[in-house]
Order: structure tokens, then sequence, then C-alpha cells
């Protein structure tokens, strides 16, 4: 029988066209919180420990072939390793593998990549109010309202082609 496990996404791999590029051979098995994280930028997304903070995230079902890719897209392991939950699954607890970084500083993403992310909170019925705090605590060193507008500039832009 072929390989498979279950892949936690909490960033940009929520986005269901990047996974479809990315890990052909990947199916969406649910959406469920991650209890006792929180999300976090560093340029790029993690998540890290945290009481009493929960993430949206992504379940899905992967090949071997769709790991190494990921492996390869994540930087596993120098920039990100691998760590294993149990987590409710439709109900069910289930063994799932995330990718968690390594170092690194609370830094904005770029607006291309939080938007990435965004699509895929709302293509998938998620609570984008997660992903807004999580961008607000890694801009504490600039005027927010600024960075918004220049994240709204550049989603617009995209819509357009």
């Amino acid at each position: 029988m072929e390989y498979r496990r279950l892949y936690i996404a909490y960033g940009s791999n929520i986005n269901l066209e990047q996974m479809a590029n990315r890990c052909p051979n990947s199916k969406v098995v649910g959406k469920e919180m991650l209890k006792g994280y929180e999300l976090e930028f560093r340029g790029v997304a993690t998540i890290v420990p945290k009481e009493n903070a929960e993430v949206p995230v992504l379940i899905w079902e992967i090949d071997g072939r769709d790991e190494h890719s990921l492996d390869k897209y994540e930087g596993f392991p120098n920039y990100y390793r691998k760590e294993h939950f149990e987590i409710d699954v439709n109900g069910e607890k289930k063994e799932c593998m995330a990718y968690l970084m390594n170092s690194g500083h609370i830094s904005p993403p770029m607006s291309y990549y939080y938007n990435v992310i965004k699509q895929g909170y709302e293509a998938n019925g998620m609570d984008t109010s997660y992903l807004r705090a999580a961008l607000e605590r890694s801009v504490y060193g600039q005027h927010f309202d600024e960075f918004q507008e220049e994240l709204e500039e550049d989603d617009e832009f995209q819509m357009r082609f």
C-alpha cells in the first residue's frame, strides 16, 4: 500500500491552488483548531506554543512524493523541522505532522505571501481574525494602517490579473 500521512497546514499551504500545484496527490480531509499554539510571522508563517491560544489549520492527506515536495519547499531540516501532533480530525484523534520554523524573529510577511494565505482562509471558510491578529503582532514596529493599505492595494492589483 502507498505511504500516506496527515499534514497540518497553517500558512500558505492552506491555499488550495498552491497545494494543487505543489502536492498534486494531496487531498483536504478537514479543518480544525490546533489548541495551545499561536500563528506567528517571521517573514513567513510558523506556529509557536502559547497557553490558551489556538490556530485554524487545514488537514491534508499527503503521499511520499507530496512530502518530498513539501520538504524542499519548507527547507527541511534547516529552516523548518517536522513535529508530530495528536489532533482531532473530524471527531477522531489522529497523528499529524506539521512544519515549525527552527529560528527567526517576528517580522511582517510580504503582502503577496499574506494574501496567498488569506485567500486560502477564505476559500476554506476559516476565521481570518487569527491571521489578522498574527499580522498585527508582526508589524508593531510599523504603522499598521499604512501596512494594511499596502496589502489591500496589492490584493486589488492581483485581482486584475
